[in-house]
């Protein structure tokens, strides 16, 4: 936790040559409020949020995630699980998803009537897919081949074809992380994120912004961006690039089962509202860019260095286990 980043930190000045940081020595989050929705979130109003929880991997905008007919990502068609993009209820309670197929006949049952019915729910039962584009017909993107369009919040609008993957960011290649999306029974924020909760567009939190992400256990921090929404109990999920860059794994996952054994049991996250315009015009988005524009946002937030941002970071962490 915070205790073994602090520690990495007065191993690595013991190494340095370099004059003690004016900034480093004060070591203060300075991050005075907080809201809770449902995990409570440290902020200064509109410069910077900050949290901890697990990363539970999101796989969607990748191009393998979901497919027609390997609903449990074990027949090496798709890589995440089906019950991840879509809910199914029935008389408005939920069917569980259970990962193990063997044990999950009722849900498949109920799918496989779902498909058939072109991917309409049959009467006694309802289904919102989530994971997966729409055309602007409200159909679902699904090709002759089976596969799905796996989409994200954070789209390219420079590509029209809502049934494009191409449209969507890659989580295999984008390092990104996920916020609590605005349910239909809430009233967007004016001149907000339409498609960010309330809580985080009313501090000004959009799609595209910068972000860091540190793993105490591994001691890495990188960069990365908001680039999808999710249920508020998933706060803290990631991209499958960021979890593999923060735990560096070089082989992507390769079945359902595979992807959602990748959580990261805490992770420190740290969200730069309004920062997307660092990234300049979306055409010229890339991992890279992504990744040292949130770096520089990171070196600023500590006062002008790294290691000046992770004794913030560390303070941070002293400070949200304290609430």
């Amino acid at each position: 936790m915070h205790k073994s980043l602090l520690r990495r930190l007065a191993a690595a000045s013991c190494l340095s040559l370099l004059a003690p940081d004016p900034a480093a020595a004060a070591s203060k989050c300075a991050m005075p409020v907080s809201f809770d929705d449902p995990y409570p979130v440290l902020h200064d109003n509109s410069k910077s949020l900050f949290w901890i929880r697990p990363m539970h991997v999101d796989a969607d905008g990748s191009p393998n995630a979901y497919h027609r007919d390997d609903p449990h990502g074990s027949k090496g068609l798709a890589i995440e699980y089906m019950g991840n993009g879509m809910t199914i209820e029935r008389n408005g309670e939920e069917v569980q998803f259970i990962p193990n197929e063997a044990e999950n006949g009722e849900w498949l049952s109920i799918y496989r009537r779902i498909v058939e019915n072109g991917w309409q729910a049959p009467e006694g039962y309802a289904v919102d897919i989530y994971g997966v584009a729409r055309d602007e017909n409200g159909n679902v993107c699904v090709g002759p081949d089976g596969r799905l369009t796996s989409a994200t919040s954070l789209s390219r609008q420079s590509v029209p074809d809502f049934c494009s993957q191409k449209r969507y960011f890659d989580a295999l290649t984008f390092p990104g992380i996920v916020v609590p999306n605005r349910t239909p029974d809430e009233e967007s924020i004016a001149e907000g994120d339409p498609e960010v909760a309330p809580p985080f567009a009313r501090r000004g939190v959009r799609r595209g912004d910068l972000a860091i992400a540190y793993n105490p256990a591994t001691g890495i921090w990188k960069g990365a961006f908001l680039y999808d929404t999710g249920p508020r109990e998933k706060l803290g999920e990631g991209s499958i690039r960021l979890v593999m860059n923060l735990t560096a794994r070089k082989d992507p996952p390769r079945s359902g089962d595979e992807t959602n054994s990748m959580t990261i049991p805490e992770v420190y996250y740290l969200l730069f509202p309004g920062s997307v315009r660092d990234l300049g015009p979306e055409q010229e988005w890339t991992p890279r860019r992504i990744e040292r524009a949130a770096a520089e946002r990171f070196k600023k937030w500590g006062g002008g260095s790294i290691t000046a941002a992770l004794k913030r970071l560390a303070a941070c962490a002293e400070e949200y286990e304290q609430r």
